[in-house]
């Protein structure tokens, strides 16, 4: 295979466009004897004439047409990878996978989503809605980016830092007599009906320790899916205790939302990347909107109405 640099590719089609080793010369920086002893060179290498010279004009015999098609054609490809690796520099261009909570997914994520896709709309973002489990294999194997979980520290492979602390509040249909308070104690929980998330699930597994001393009646609803918590509360089967950012799932038309004083009940949300990858520059404008939307002035007070897409620590 030939050694061909870009320069003698350049150098070659100003001859062609130009017809003169004087003005080709000119406009690839070098002198016209440098220019000549560089068609010779290519020449030799190829083991065919590219170019026919005389005194009147340049011109170039068939193979060096090929020859010159193929060279344009190489210098387009060139150019293409600058400008994509310049892109990708910059940040303007790429892939972001992100894993994250379903929970999150549906209604927190998509408006910072939206947010960063206006500022880089040449990046392609992949968003897989998980559990914690699954999320960390999709960046262990690569095929996310970054996960945004419940499930964090102490992992093998894994940096992770805590984005926010979700707390829990109280759902119960309007007519419930809990409706009515602004905000409640664990222990007002006691003697209600309680509609429960999976045990394995991370919500459960936040909340289970504050839950165990209390009275609670046991429906023997126990599902997977917040939407399906969100049914059985809409139609009075009982209450339930969920993560704050979950609460756009139920319906402010028949749900109420109450805020639990306890400081102590939270759900720790974790943005999970690989220790020993380099962060592309496309990942870390991501986190740095990430790290913006969830920041204290971004939270509001109010869960009577449905929450605002974004949390606070």
């Amino acid at each position: 295979m030939i050694d061909i640099s870009s320069r003698v590719l350049r150098a070659m089609i100003a001859l062609e466009e130009l017809r003169s080793f004087s003005l080709a010369a000119e406009r690839s920086f070098v002198t016209q004897s440098a220019l000549s002893q560089m068609v010779q060179k290519l020449e030799r290498s190829v083991g065919v004439q590219l170019v026919d010279r005389d005194r009147r004009q340049v011109s170039f015999t068939p193979e060096g047409m090929r020859f010159i098609a193929s060279a344009k054609r190489i210098m387009q490809e060139l150019s293409e990878i600058d400008q994509d690796l310049r892109e990708l520099v910059l940040g303007t261009r790429g892939r972001i996978g992100i894993a994250a909570l379903p929970s999150l997914a549906a209604h927190w994520l998509p408006p910072i989503m939206a947010r960063y896709r206006a500022l880089f709309p040449a990046v392609e973002l992949s968003l897989y809605d998980v559990p914690p489990q699954r999320a960390l294999e999709l960046v262990r194997t690569r095929e996310a980016d970054l996960a945004i979980t419940a499930d964090g520290p102490g992992r093998f492979g894994f940096e992770s830092k805590i984005l926010f602390k979700e707390k829990f509040v109280l759902v119960c249909h309007r007519s419930h007599p809990l409706a009515k308070n602004k905000r409640i104690t664990l222990a007002q929980l006691n003697g209600t009906q309680l509609i429960r998330l999976v045990r394995t699930g991370s919500i459960s597994q936040n909340l289970e320790a504050a839950l165990r001393p209390l009275q609670l009646i046991d429906t023997g609803l126990e599902v997977d899916q917040v939407a399906t918590v969100a049914g059985l509360v809409a139609n009075n089967l009982g209450i339930s205790v969920v993560p704050e950012l979950t609460v756009p799932y139920f319906s402010s038309s028949s749900v109420v939302a109450v805020p639990i004083d306890a400081p102590d009940l939270y759900r720790p949300i974790y943005l999970v990347w690989p220790s020993a990858r380099t962060t592309s520059r496309a990942t870390g404008e991501f986190i740095k909107i990430l790290d913006e939307s969830t920041q204290p002035k971004d939270r509001k007070s109010d869960l009577k109405a449905r929450p605002p897409a974004r949390a606070k620590p």
